[in-house]
């Protein structure tokens, strides 16, 4: 079926662009050869969807058989009983026979747990894993968890499927785009002017397999867009952001100041000598340099900060929902403490100095106002003083508190996640955009090619 519509498409492009044999013969043979790699990208993203599907249909049905069996084995149990058919059946059903046919000092139980992990690595499968398995051994509270990670889960389904809804609609947009390209350029093929035409000319030509291969080129990138692993988009971390916020908390403004002065110095010297010769454009330029120089290190930590503040408000609530699940069985300071084993890198040295701080002052609010206090974000602050608050027992409203800290929460992990997924996909745009680059070309070419022609018959040339 798909060769019958690239011949289709092909035989389009040969009356529409006035193509010759030859160029049409290349130029198909060029299309076949890239219906493997295009067909390789549509199954990616037949995959990737598939997998996401799987996995929110899991985690519901793990959360929901958990509260009702309260053990692990029992809960996948029932969760394999009622899932259909299908890869993820086929993964959750070794790892309940490794449970079941395992009888080692090994812990069992996580590793079973870990074989499901691997093959379907999301930060919110290992997040209700390790809930489970931490009630089951320790206790605590189940259902106000539970619907905490169910809420949790639904947001983070209706942003993934808002994202693909999106890049769908921006890929059939990028396909018109194309479309309409190709359709312009065979337009002024078609254009009565002293009846010359430039359709035979052999760079005309050569230009057309150029358009048709970079309008190829973007169709691929379109589809590199859909074709990508939702479920790794899920609790980005960069281990990068780790030092990052080691170089701005040494950041030295003294030795920064001197750079700039030396930078802006060197660049003035620049403009005068372009003044001195005589180049004004130069000398307003190197100017406009001058200023920069001189404001490099405000400039340089401004964008450091902003680019922290982001990294930090898409890191900070899930860190913060770890802390939440873990407050339902054990104190503040504790859970402080476990979660450091699954810290976000840009939010992990903050930690260590808070937990350290708080081993000396239990009982102070400082070491949770010093936290993250260099980038002034108000939810962050907020999140913490409400920390403290039920740390200290203050109001004997502490599950009012915690509810709304987790309310709090998830407004601020969709908020962070929707720019973040939003920013992932602005690529978009920009492909949007380039067929008309590639059109423009072929046009700008086709009317030097006319003009040529037209000269030449008029005895000009």
């Amino acid at each position: 079926m798909i060769y019958l519509v690239v011949l289709s498409a092909l035989y389009a492009l040969h009356l529409l662009l006035k193509l010759h044999w030859i160029t049409t013969v290349v130029i198909g043979g060029f299309l076949l050869l890239r219906i493997s790699g295009h067909r390789k990208w549509y199954k990616k993203k037949i995959v990737y969807e598939r997998k996401f599907e799987e996995v929110s249909e899991y985690l519901d049905m793990l959360l929901y058989a958990f509260v009702k069996e309260e053990k692990v084995e029992r809960a996948l149990v029932n969760v394999d009983a009622a899932m259909v058919d299908g890869p993820m059946r086929g993964v959750l059903q070794k790892a309940i026979d490794h449970m079941h046919m395992t009888f080692d000092e090994t812990d069992v139980m996580r590793d079973s747990l870990q074989m499901i992990e691997r093959e379907y690595a999301c930060s919110r499968i290992k997040n209700v894993h390790d809930f489970i398995v931490h009630v089951e051994i320790y206790g605590g509270a189940i259902e106000r968890p539970v619907e905490l990670l169910l809420a949790d889960k639904k947001r983070w389904e209706q942003r993934i499927c808002g994202s693909m809804k999106e890049r769908r609609k921006m890929f059939v947009d990028i396909v018109m785009s194309i479309a309409a390209s190709l359709l312009i350029c065979g337009m002024i093929l078609y254009l009565p002017v002293m009846e010359i035409d430039i359709s035979k000319n052999l760079i005309s030509q050569v230009l057309t397999i150029v358009v048709v291969i970079l309008d190829d080129l973007i169709f691929t990138r379109a589809q590199k867009y859909l074709a990508i692993d939702w479920l790794a988009l899920d609790g980005h971390t960069d281990e990068a952001d780790a030092k990052k916020i080691e170089e701005y908390y040494r950041y030295d403004e003294r030795k920064e100041k001197r750079l700039s002065v030396v930078l802006a110095v060197v660049t003035a010297a620049g403009a005068a000598a372009a003044y001195y010769f005589g180049h004004q454009l130069m000398t307003a330029a190197a100017l406009l340099l001058v200023a920069l120089m001189a404001n490099q290190h405000r400039v340089g930590r401004a964008v450091a900060q902003k680019t922290l503040v982001r990294s930090i408000k898409c890191a900070f609530p899930g860190w913060l929902m770890d802390i939440v699940l873990l407050l339902q069985s054990e104190n503040v300071q504790v859970a402080l403490q476990k979660s450091q084993e699954h810290v976000p890198p840009v939010l992990r040295r903050d930690l260590d100095i808070l937990v350290g701080q708080l081993e000396m002052e239990p009982e102070s609010v400082l070491p949770y106002h010093r936290f993250l206090k260099s980038f002034q974000i108000p939810e962050v602050h907020s999140a913490m003083s409400m920390l403290f608050s039920v740390s200290m027992g203050n109001s004997g409203r502490v599950d009012r508190q915690i509810g709304e800290l987790i309310d709090r929460n998830l407004e601020m992990l969709d908020v962070a996640e929707k720019g973040r997924l939003k920013n992932l996909s602005s690529g978009m745009y920009l492909l949007f955009l380039a067929p008309v680059l590639t059109a423009s070309l072929k046009l700008l070419v086709d009317m030097a090619v006319f003009m040529m022609t037209f000269l030449s018959g008029a005895g000009l040339g």
